[in-house]
């Protein structure tokens, strides 16, 4: 066959061809692929924010109706029921909506630990992808630092810890006194507008600015800019300053001593295992982008 290919000239272009053609569409899909988990990528992190902040809003709206007032309330409508012989139906009603509600607050979780659990198994195949089938090691660190940013723009904005505060009351049962739900810029917007500016201000630059601005630097050093050498040294300065890691050690701590107690209940959301993310793949990309220069 090799020889017929070098005794006609037509064979030689259409084996070359051929190899041409091959070539082109393997360069072609290998880019399209990359882009492709971007969007999968970003589409499941909006999922996850977007069932995350659904969840937290009903699951409020639940607490609402346990609270002092709402129960009087419920039991009055009861014995009202009772003593008309269901003639009057305001509490079977209260208690279609109650349960209406639990169900849409359920169905917003599972959507939000779906669309998580995928954001994190799609990140482990893209990983893998630029790793075995690229094999470059800039791109790869470039891989780290796109899958880092999209997980912290959702850790920052998703909730991070659930608090319901109960207890049980004569007649009315269970009651709800507290009801708590933040992430990291909702704390931040809270403590400005309370007037605890000296904290805001501390938690703003360590948790959102300064791993916006490493992620950036580590950028500039990759591409190989003017700053690139002042980029890395910035890095590892700013990386004793960054306060990520120690942040999510102490979402952890507070939510382990909260369910020690009884009367509270402690829920980790979705916020703090992207933000965890963003913390684990910030380090590895900067140790291997401080390896390589």
């Amino acid at each position: 066959m090799a020889l017929g290919c070098r005794g006609n000239p037509k064979g030689k272009a259409r084996l070359k061809a051929k190899m041409t053609t091959s070539t082109m569409l393997r360069k072609s899909w290998i880019p399209i692929t990359y882009f492709l988990f971007i969007i999968m990528l970003l589409a499941s992190g909006w999922m996850a924010y977007s069932a995350a902040g659904n969840y937290e809003r009903k699951t409020e709206e639940l607490t609402d109706k346990l609270h002092t007032k709402p129960k009087v309330k419920t039991l009055l409508k009861w014995l009202a029921e009772g003593a008309t012989f269901k003639i009057y139906k305001g509490y079977s009603t209260e208690l279609e909506e109650v349960e209406a509600l639990m169900a849409e607050i359920e169905i917003y979780k599972k959507r939000a630990i779906f669309a998580t659990i995928a954001f994190f198994v799609l990140s482990v195949f893209f990983l893998a992808f630029v790793y075995w089938l690229i094999s470059k090691p800039a791109l790869f660190i470039l891989t780290l630092l796109v899958i880092s940013s999209i997980a912290l723009a959702v850790g920052l904005f998703a909730p991070i810890l659930m608090i319901v505060g109960y207890k049980e009351m004569p007649m009315l049962g269970e009651v709800v006194f507290l009801f708590q739900s933040k992430g990291i810029i909702t704390t931040i917007g809270t403590l400005w507008t309370s007037g605890n500016v000296v904290v805001a201000i501390p938690l703003f630059l360590f948790s959102v600015m300064i791993p916006f601005l490493k992620t950036l630097l580590m950028g500039l050093a990759l591409f190989g800019h003017a700053l690139a050498s002042k980029s890395l040294h910035l890095i590892k300065y700013i990386g004793k300053w960054s306060m990520a890691d120690v942040f999510v050690v102490a979402l952890l701590l507070t939510f382990f001593t909260l369910n020690k107690d009884k009367s509270t209940d402690a829920q980790v959301q979705i916020g703090l295992y992207f933000f965890a993310c963003y913390v684990i793949l910030s380090m590895i990309a900067s140790h291997l982008l401080t390896k390589s220069k």
